[in-house]
């Protein structure tokens, strides 16, 4: 019980720590963050990849099949069920979503992560989309001696999109980011008064828990490209903007034959060069 509890307090010393250090960290400029209202066809979408939601529990073809449309990837989004203490949770489930499917890994009735998807999980590529990754992380090398590389934060994003450094959980980052009510990214079981539901450890998984956990994986891989691409590289995409009609908007074809010469720099105007650049290179 002695080292129960000392683990324990060494999280509370890092809270605190972590507190301190934000308090004596330079002050952010908080920004107003750029949100993106779901299309109808991107709500149908959503729903349509919620129906095909795999569940894996043994090294069958649907576990292959997952496995091979993972590796084509370029990047994913992963969830970990329980997580939020790190290596002093049990991994439950993780749920993996690439493009166009969705898959959950029951680690409890495969028993372990097996090579295959260890493999891609410390690989480089594909990228990896988690939230709050350095919980996981600790997870996955405490428990499973797994170190993930090619991680891509949401909340990292959330963060620099804001410029502020406040706690923001999934749930909440993708309700302010697609203006979707809370109500719409929970399920019962996440309440309930039994703790295995509340961590996804009961068995067997509910329709409602599979769906929840689904929807947070799908959504956060948008997350992402959202808070990238309409946030925090938004100058960047208007400046692509601009160059792509550089010769649009010139009327006379001779004209345009002429800027299209090689070596031409028309257009290279539109490109600031220095844009936010400030990575020194030793």
């Amino acid at each position: 019980m002695s080292d129960d509890n000392s683990n324990f307090e060494d999280i509370d010393n890092s809270d605190n720590d972590s507190v301190e250090s934000f308090a004596t960290a330079a002050a952010w400029e908080r920004k107003s963050i750029k949100s993106a209202p779901l299309l109808p066809h991107e709500l149908l979408s959503l729903q349509q990849k919620l129906k095909r939601i795999v569940v894996i529990q043994q090294t069958d073809q649907s576990y292959h099949r997952a496995l091979s449309d993972i590796r084509d990837q370029a990047i994913i989004s992963v969830l970990v069920e329980p997580s939020f203490y790190g290596r002093h949770c049990i991994t439950s489930v993780m749920v993996i979503a690439t493009a166009n499917n969705t898959y959950v890994f029951d680690l409890k009735a495969l028993g372990v992560i097996f090579r295959e998807l260890s493999v891609l999980l410390e690989a480089e590529y594909p990228r990896k989309i988690m939230h709050y990754s350095h919980r996981i992380c600790d997870l996955l090398f405490h428990q499973h001696k797994l170190r993930i590389n090619g991680i891509c934060d949401t909340f990292v994003a959330m963060c620099v999109a804001r410029q502020d450094r406040c706690n923001c959980t999934l749930q909440d980052a993708i309700a302010l980011i697609f203006e979707l009510p809370l109500s719409e990214l929970t399920c019962h079981e996440i309440t309930s008064a039994s703790e295995s539901l509340r961590n996804f450890t009961a068995r067997p998984l509910s329709r409602g828990q599979i769906q929840y956990l689904g929807k947070l994986a799908i959504l956060q891989h948008k997350l992402h490209d959202t808070l990238i691409y309409g946030n925090i590289c938004s100058d960047l995409q208007q400046m692509s903007d601009n160059f792509s009609c550089e010769f649009n908007k010139q009327k006379k074809s001779d004209e345009v034959a002429l800027n299209m010469r090689p070596g031409s720099k028309s257009g290279f105007d539109c490109i600031d060069p220095y844009y936010k650049i400030s990575t020194s290179i030793d």
